[in-house]
């Protein structure tokens, strides 16, 4: 039994069903992300969680309570909305003292703590300033600092990220981090970035159609997708469609390595492999030959279209200083068989 359950958890809104048998254990002190594509069920999920939308099946327990259908306000969660919601007319002190205030603690306390959570999130010099007087990194740390001040069992993100810019997103994923571990709250956020989660939770949870589909750590999510979605969704993957033969994956009558897999002689199906995990180099030297089509420069890497007899092919090649192959160039293509998964058929492929 996890600090924070959710058992069957489900939510229809008339004939549509947002949420659908969602299962979830927490422990206490960990970060974990709800990852998904819009209309997925995650913002409901996280909804139910606070308290803002009823279950319409289901259990939340928070350590061992059940607070399926408390008040929000008697839950004492503390929660970050995607705009902040910060009190334009008050000082940022005056922000983050407001939880404690509706509680009624003591000035002395209340001062306390408010001057100590501003130290946290480096905002201890901006407190008589108003929010219109901050940046959106600065607002964002604020609204974090009125959500922990009241020392919630579990804090809740609802895609609090995604009204900065990328730099300052960037910058703000390991703030956000370093706070969490600081103060060690339960944490759960709702995202639709897939860098986001993965560079800052410890397990992520993929929901797709009001289901989970997967729930792993980070690195795992990514090396080992369950699905064919999630090898879509979470990072660049190519796609290759292949027929299972004679214990191997074939395409365009070549043998293309892969995991072991116990399927039936002429089964339909995909194999899934990275980009970066892909080996560029001369023509005649790898697994198959390709053409390179269009070249890409995104600073710390280089992306490539390769088309070969299985198709348009992605490569991604670290910045090493000096310019790579060029368009028009012969390569050849190889990967070892431990980075390549196989997946479902893409619809409508043929054995």
């Amino acid at each position: 039994m996890g600090f924070l359950t959710l058992q069957s958890l489900s939510k229809v809104f008339g004939d549509f069903t947002a949420v659908r048998d969602v299962d979830l254990s927490v422990a206490q002190g960990e970060f974990v992300s709800l990852l998904g594509p819009s209309g997925c069920g995650k913002t409901t999920t996280l909804q139910m969680i606070a308290g803002l939308v009823e279950p319409t099946r289901g259990t939340i327990t928070l350590d061992g309570r059940d607070i399926t259908r408390e008040k929000p306000s008697r839950r004492g969660l503390g929660i970050v909305f995607q705009s902040y919601a910060l009190f334009p007319h008050m000082t940022v002190a005056e922000n983050v003292a407001f939880g404690l205030e509706m509680r009624k603690v003591a000035r002395p306390e209340r001062d306390r703590r408010v001057k100590e959570m501003l130290g946290l999130v480096h905002l201890a010099s901006f407190a008589e300033r108003y929010p219109r007087q901050l940046s959106g990194g600065q607002r964002q740390r604020v609204a974090i600092a009125r959500a922990l001040v009241i020392q919630p069992p579990v804090l809740l993100l609802d895609e609090p990220l995604s009204n900065l810019d990328a730099k300052l997103r960037e910058e703000m994923q390991f703030e956000l981090r370093r706070i969490q571990r600081s103060v060690g709250t339960t944490t759960i956020m709702v995202t639709h970035d897939q860098a986001e989660a993965l560079s800052i939770s410890d397990r992520v949870v993929v929901m797709e159609q009001g289901r989970m589909t997967q729930i792993d750590a980070p690195y795992r999510l990514y090396e080992r997708p369950a699905t064919a979605f999630i090898s879509s969704f979470v990072g660049k993957m190519n796609r290759i469609d292949a027929v299972w033969r004679g214990g191997r994956a074939e395409a365009a009558g070549l043998g293309l390595p892969s995991e072991a897999a116990s399927l039936p002689d002429g089964a339909s199906i995909g194999v899934a492999v990275r980009p970066e995990k892909i080996l560029l180099g001369a023509a005649g030297q790898g697994l198959f030959d390709g053409t390179v089509t269009s070249r890409f420069f995104l600073g710390s890497y280089w992306l490539f279209n390769v088309e070969t007899p299985v198709g348009n092919v992605v490569v991604s090649l670290p910045n090493q200083g000096a310019e790579p192959v060029a368009e028009g160039a012969l390569v050849s293509l190889g990967w070892p068989p431990e980075s390549a998964s196989i997946v479902a058929a893409a619809a409508g492929a043929a054995a």
